[in-house]
């Protein structure tokens, strides 16, 4: 018998509404669904062809007679609705997905692949491509470098559908067709009353088995050529579901698109390495929302790279690629691609005055493997933890890669003493006020260490003139390679006069107290007193030494920072520096320091550690640091006291 099945739960658990694998593609349905989809088309790849992988996605309506098994599955919608008739949020769905098929005409997005091996294995085989997909629920079983690897991806569909339904068709190279759906409901009574799993099938009820023999030529399930489909019911087809479908796949596939890997059409638009730079241009013009894209940057330093770095066998697990491009307006941030060309991640904080862009490529079989086992179900960053068979080896060979890219981009920076900066950017040389509040968890902390802050009115003696200056005298002219002599340093530091930076206090008049300090550009404070032999610290009974930490560039070219802050205690104690990296962090050289006020020389402890500092109990202090390696970069500042 062919039908809607939901089979019995048994007395099992029971399923809500509030679906984990659905409910984690909410924030971007659209884009993920691009993403997910497109990951699973290139990994299924016909390697007999050499031919790019295309995907379609068109929308269509399928007339509501067409509907498979429309009048039953509208009864299961309406016990769903009495069954969980007390929870608002399935209420209002089940009701809106009532309307859906009542309407005449259904809402479909019909996404099909091509040049791919299809889906085999449809006659229940264990552990296939078909299983995976179908029947199967956090599993997956790909080969060896391909992009997917928890199987949560497939829910990107179902996040699409306002009926939480789709089906599957696909022509595997054997020529076998199947085709089913698949509902992605909640437990309720089925006609004789049982109650059911979550999860329903339209096939074969007997074992939930798919069809095999469905619509002569031309059906609108029919699949003709070797590939997948995906038929999304009831999509829900927002304005401008189009336009973020393509940005998705500009931002994250501009790699396997320019290598001709891949071809996507949505709509009438179609993506291919000839019109990628128009649609990318096209991008930049039409960009409506707040997240920046770095596409365009990208694919300028992947087609015309200034530089091209290969590495033909990285830490023995293969090749690996960088190609970078400099330009005054660049982001400093590098796209981090695997071998299947889908964009990772942007990956900054880079210790450069250089403003560039760049792509990285793991191009090698072992290296995708590891790093495709560090990426989460979003396939967003690799995490060293996420390696089960080996998190410390993992965490090697990030901190590898890091120090890879690290050195082949200061390859391209130039040699200069002076660096070009607009007016606005003067205020990155001057302290602000100590007690700002620290940014924010959910911000991006990477842009918040770059950005200056606006302008105040303090007299630093810097003529202003309505053109970009270079900063060249003052502060890089007194800096010389010893700080015995910070005479000019500390008379610009005195012209920011300290009556400008207010205290903020409570509704007592106390000092306001902050729960610690961003680990990027103002570090966070963990307490304790170091010894000279690096045993571990004693922790202070308040383990939040500081109230706030600042830390700004003085001199990029000579590596010179100004350091303030604020203790809330008055003991003896070590500032410890650290340089913020991607993956985690790196230790900074100390070549000499001294405090602010005083210029008294302060002692440097394993390079990195600062003390003895006396701390002074609210009270506003300042150290001017030198560090051997000349870099921009964001600190974290650690302080320990007994």
């Amino acid at each position: 018998m062919i039908g809607w099945n939901f089979p019995s739960n048994n007395y099992g658990r029971d399923s809500g509404f509030n679906d984990a694998g659905i409910e984690h593609f909410r924030g971007d349905i659209w884009g993920s669904l691009a993403r997910e989809i497109i990951q699973n088309s290139l990994d299924a790849k016909c390697e007999e062809s050499d031919k790019p992988v295309e995907v379609h996605f068109e929308f269509r309506y399928l007339p509501r007679q067409q509907f498979p098994g429309r009048a039953e599955f509208a009864g299961i919608l309406r016990a769903c609705k009495e069954f969980w008739k007390i929870n608002k949020k399935a209420k209002i769905f089940f009701n809106s997905a009532l309307d859906v098929v009542k309407s005449p005409e259904i809402p479909v997005l019909v996404v099909r692949d091509f040049n791919t091996t299809g889906l085999s294995g449809s006659g229940g085989d264990f552990g296939s491509d078909w299983y995976d997909l179908v029947k199967s629920e956090g599993a997956s079983n790909k080969r060896m470098g391909a992009g997917g690897s928890f199987g949560i991806g497939k829910n990107a569909p179902f996040a699409c559908s306002k009926l939480r339904t789709v089906f599957y068709g696909t022509k595997d190279k054997t020529g076998k067709r199947a085709l089913q759906g698949v509902a992605n409901l909640v437990t309720h009574r089925n006609e004789v009353g049982e109650k059911t799993q979550g999860t329903g099938y339209y096939g074969i009820k007997h074992r939930n088995q798919p069809l095999h023999d469905y619509e002569s030529s031309g059906g609108f399930f029919f699949r003709d050529k070797v590939g997948t489909d995906i038929f999304i019911l009831g999509f829900n087809a927002a304005i401008g579901w189009e336009n973020k479908i393509v940005d998705s796949i500009l931002e994250n596939f501009f790699v396997s698109i320019n290598r001709e890997k891949l071809i996507a059409k949505v709509g009438d638009i179609l993506i291919d390495h000839h019109t990628l730079p128009e649609l990318l241009k096209v991008q930049i013009e039409n960009n409506e929302t707040s997240k920046k894209n770095y596409s365009p940057e990208y694919y300028r330093s992947l087609v015309s790279p200034e530089k091209t770095f290969v590495e033909k066998d990285f830490e023995g697990l293969g090749a690996l690629k960088l190609f970078l491009l400099s330009s005054k307006n660049y982001p400093k941030r590098v796209a981090m691609v695997r071998s299947t060309g889908m964009k990772i991640f942007d990956k900054g904080h880079f210790r450069t005055p250089l403003k560039f862009a760049g792509v990285f490529i793991a191009e090698g079989v072992g290296l995708n493997e590891v790093l495709r086992q560090m990426e989460p179900p979003s396939h967003n960053k690799w995490v060293a933890e996420n390696y089960e068979n080996d998190p410390v080896f993992a965490r090697r060979i990030l901190r590898k890669i890091n120090e890879w890219l690290n050195e082949k981009i200061r390859t391209i920076s130039a040699p200069d003493d002076s660096e070009e900066l607009d007016i606005e950017g003067i205020s990155q040389f001057l302290p602000d006020d100590l007690d700002d509040v620290p940014f924010s968890e959910d911000e991006d902390k990477s842009t918040k260490a770059e950005k200056a802050t606006p302008v105040k009115t303090y007299t630093v003696g810097v003529e202003y003139k309505p053109v970009p200056v270079t900063i060249v005298s003052g502060l890089e002219a007194a800096a010389s390679d010893n700080l015995d002599d910070t005479k000019g340093i500390g008379e610009l530091i005195e012209g920011c006069s300290e009556k400008n930076q207010e205290t903020k206090t409570t509704e007592q008049g106390k000092p306001r107290e902050s729960k610690g300090v961003s680990a990027v550009g103002e570090g966070e404070i963990k307490g304790g007193f170091p010894d000279r032999k690096g045993r571990k610290p004693i922790r202070h009974r308040d383990s939040e030494i500081l109230e706030s930490a600042r830390s700004f560039i003085l001199s990029p070219s000579k590596g010179i920072y100004n350091l303030l802050f604020r203790s809330r205690f008055n003991c003896k104690g070590f500032i410890k520096l650290k340089a913020v990296g991607e993956v985690g962090m790196e230790k900074i050289l100390i070549k000499s320091a001294v405090e602010k006020n005083t210029r008294k020389k302060i002692d440097i402890i394993d390079k990195d550690t600062l003390g003895p500092i006396d701390f002074k109990a609210d009270k506003k202090q300042g150290l001017i640091v030198y560090l051997e390696n000349a870099s921009r970069c964001s600190l974290e500042v650690m302080a320990y006291g007994n």
